[in-house]
């Protein structure tokens, strides 16, 4: 089969926030306003004879809640919930899993690493962790105006966040789940998130894929403080090379940003292109020692500030890490305190 030369919309049109469109038989678009820069979420709605499977769940706010309550009471033709599935930690994602396991008495599906992840978040850092991530930021160039933002944005996150009970239905790579009537198979992406579910339904053509396609933005791939010398880019090349294997081209894309869309392996391409630039375009540039906010300028080309420095920091350093983790960078402390990079 001849690949895509350019993504396929097959849909001109979004649902209105807080509505639905049916995009095949028996899955539902629905549209979530988000209180943040990226403004929405898609969640799905699987139907089935006897129920439905809902994936993923919006943050925890009014908003949000109220919308669900309106989808239980109009849209569901008076038939429960049965399934709950999160495809990974981050808060658009999780955040009222716990409310809606609650209000349905389910147990979500989570990997259990995204499962566990998501409680930390819930249970918010202690002091000893708080310091763990503030040296690596500070290490990384935060001044004291971003270390004060990090520990506020801290706390605004788990307002955004329900309490989740001690158990829930594991997934694990390569499982088939059943969900509604339907089975998917679980593909796992790690780079962006520990353990990013993924569910390719082969009868009916459909790969729900969070955050691992998007179809016109990136989706972050940042180090854990907690592991600063980690490796997250790899895993994330390794993650997509392993999706084209797995799914055809000509599948329906149903992405958690942006339009539904077909042309999976020519934006998988797209994105392992992205970042190889991004590699080759930092590499280029150190030409004596560089810290992670001098290659800001390389990467990015919006202003960087307190707002949007943690996300600039991860991307930064998990190139970073990519290149010296392949010989090609060696890492070390200036004299300053600060990470410093030069080639090999």
């Amino acid at each position: 089969m001849k690949q895509n030369s350019k993504l396929d919309y097959p849909f001109s049109k979004r649902p209105p926030d807080g509505g639905t469109i049916e995009v095949t038989p028996n899955i539902f678009w629905l549209r979530m306003p988000l209180p943040i820069a990226l403004n929405h979420i898609n969640l799905w709605l699987l139907e089935g004879d006897e129920g439905w499977t809902i994936i993923d769940s919006g943050m925890a706010t009014k908003e949000s809640k109220t919308i669900w309550n309106n989808i239980f009471t109009k849209s569901l033709k008076k038939k429960p919930v049965e399934e709950i599935l999160i495809t990974h930690m981050h808060l658009d994602h999780s955040g009222l899993a716990g409310w809606l396991a609650n209000k349905w008495d389910i147990e979500p599906h989570f990997t259990e690493k995204e499962f566990l992840e998501t409680v930390k978040i819930n249970n918010g850092m202690n002091d000893d962790q708080q310091r763990i991530y503030l040296d690596y930021y500070k290490k990384c160039g935060y001044d004291e105006e971003a270390q004060l933002h990090f520990i506020e944005r801290n706390k605004y996150r788990q307002s955004l966040v329900t309490n989740l009970e001690s158990s829930f239905q594991e997934l694990d790579d390569q499982q088939t789940v059943k969900l509604s009537n339907g089975l998917w198979q679980i593909i796992i992406a790690q780079g962006h998130s520990p353990s990013h579910a993924c569910l390719f339904s082969e009868e009916n053509n459909v790969f729900i894929c969070g955050d691992v396609l998007l179809p016109r933005i990136t989706p972050n791939v940042s180090v854990n403080p907690a592991y600063p010398d980690g490796n997250p880019l790899k895993d994330w090349l390794d993650s997509l090379e392993n999706i084209k294997q797995k799914i055809p081209d000509d599948v329906l894309v149903l992405p958690s940003h942006g339009y539904p869309y077909k042309g999976a392996h020519l934006r998988i391409e797209t994105i392992l292109k992205n970042h190889h630039d991004k590699l080759n375009k930092i590499y280029e540039n150190i030409d004596e020692p560089k810290t992670v906010v001098e290659l800001f300028s390389v990467l990015f080309e919006s202003q960087i500030n307190k707002h949007n420095i943690i996300l600039a920091v991860g991307e930064t350093m998990s190139h970073l890490n990519y290149l010296v983790a392949e010989s090609k960078l060696s890492k070390s402390i200036d004299k300053n305190g600060l990470y410093s990079f030069s080639r090999t």
